[in-house]
């Protein structure tokens, strides 16, 4: 949502509502030697919307508190989830009833009970964007003003620049200017800046790096000085839980990972990784240039898009002229002459045909399997995603040596089991084997990799 900001409101004080936290229990348990930290499998924090240091980018998370917090879970093997923030309340219930572990928040919202329980995560600036030819003019200033430059224009301004002190200042010396404020990823404001909806754009700095090496004619042209902190706060539903974070946070500081880490979301590291990645085509909110393509295709033929979207990834990352050194083409890596056995028209190259062609294939192995009532779900997405990338022929082959040998066809785990053994000549001249030895480990490594990214897209961008 856009709020525009009025004249009016320039001369009242930005006010920001103390939160009250409310311990686990009226009494405090006393932290002993031999206590340990609760047993977990799960590090849950709760991330408002308006904070810079997360964001979703290609259907994956990042962000510099993000990968912190990942590095903390993987750490001590746990897995990361992230949570919406909800409202003050209700992170007070969160916190209160261990439905959270962190909370992460703007130091500046921090109440005393808060920083009892807060650890500090990093600083951040805010900086302004524009187009690159008015970037061109402020830099033909003698004396750069920032009022003066920007005078009556458009200005966007991401809502988590409430919680600098300059956001006042701005109000106060941007007289004739119209301010909206919003809670759009900062992408999506990039984007804005970039069709000329808005002159000027205030924004994380990280993310705007990201943004205009993503997005043509937008120019970073001036950094707010003051720095704003942001801190996670800690449930005491787990007394050892803050004290273990600060302990390896602390060691954490001190390696190559955390220098790594600054480097990457401070000095435009991300932005090279996202080149390097082959990320310069993606879409911020979703997950590739291809999203209403598959979309469009997978609705037809009823897939989850972002099913489809993972294959893509691992087949082709997104690449829809990858031809491989079998031949296999596009974004699905379809072989040519599969468009003859479905009579699928045009080139296999185009996107369309090529993922349309992929469908189909799905939809003939699902078919041809006759999996049992007893199949789960996952199972059966396993084995026809491994017949997908090693061919249905190997993959009948291993469920006939599971059903011949006592395990059970119908299980991914037993038919993965089988499909490495097909690399040892014993059991690849079984009488059951009808398709020859297989080295498995590529297509194992592809099932694994499709169902890891398909449920990070499931969790990331919506249906």
């Amino acid at each position: 949502m856009i709020v525009q900001i009025k004249r009016s409101e320039k001369f009242i004080s930005f006010f920001i509502c103390s939160l009250f936290f409310m311990a686990c229990s009226s009494q405090e348990k006393n932290v002993g030697q031999n206590d340990v930290i609760t047993p977990r499998v799960s590090l849950t924090v709760a991330i408002d919307d308006e904070l810079p240091g997360y964001f979703v980018f290609g259907g994956e998370n990042y962000g510099y508190e993000y990968d912190l917090l990942k590095a903390y879970a993987d750490a001590r093997g746990l897995e990361l989830n992230i949570v919406p923030y909800g409202s003050s309340a209700e992170r007070v219930r969160q916190l209160q009833n261990g439905e959270v572990d962190f909370v992460s928040s703007f130091d500046a919202e921090l109440s005393e009970s808060d920083k009892m329980h807060a650890v500090p995560i990093c600083n951040t600036s805010f900086v302004l964007l524009t187009s690159k030819s008015r970037a061109k003019e402020a830099r033909k200033m003698p004396h750069f003003n920032l009022a003066e430059f920007i005078g009556d224009g458009k200005v966007l301004i991401s809502s988590g620049f409430k919680h600098a002190a300059a956001y006042g200042m701005l109000l106060d010396s941007l007289a004739a200017a119209e301010i909206y404020v919003t809670s759009q990823n900062s992408f999506e404001m990039i984007e804005e800046l970039s069709d000329k909806r808005y002159d000027y754009l205030i924004c994380e700095m990280s993310e705007a790096q990201l943004g205009c090496a993503m997005t043509r004619n937008v120019e970073q042209i001036y950094t707010f000085a003051e720095p704003v902190g942001l801190s996670v706060i800690v449930s005491q539903c787990d007394s050892l839980l803050k004290r273990d974070f600060e302990t390896w946070l602390n060691k954490y500081r001190c390696g190559e990972e955390y220098a790594l880490l600054n480097y990457l979301y401070f000095e435009k590291g991300i932005v090279r990784q996202m080149i390097g990645y082959g990320k310069t085509a993606l879409k911020s909110g979703g997950i590739s240039m291809f999203d209403e393509l598959f979309k469009k295709v997978c609705e037809k033929e009823g897939y989850d898009w972002r099913l489809v979207s993972a294959i893509a990834y691992s087949e082709s990352r997104f690449n829809p002229f990858l031809v491989s050194q079998r031949g296999a083409k596009g974004l699905m890596q379809i072989m040519p002459g599969v468009a003859r056995q479905f009579d699928v028209e045009g080139d296999v190259m185009d996107p369309e045909n090529n993922v349309l062609l992929a469908l189909k294939i799905l939809g003939k192995i699902e078919n041809s399997l006759e999996f049992s009532p007893d199949a789960t779900e996952m199972d059966r997405l396993k084995i026809v995603l491994a017949c997908y990338n090693g061919g249905i022929g190997h993959v009948v082959d291993a469920r006939n040596l599971a059903r011949k040998y006592g395990a059970d066809p119908d299980s991914w785990e037993d038919v993965a089991n089988y499909l490495t053994k097909k690399s040892d000549p014993e059991y690849a001249h079984d009488e059951v084997v009808k398709n020859g030895r297989f080295i498995g480990r590529q297509t194992l490594a592809f099932v694994n990799n499709v169902v890891e990214r398909y449920s990070l897209y499931c969790r990331n961008v919506a249906r």
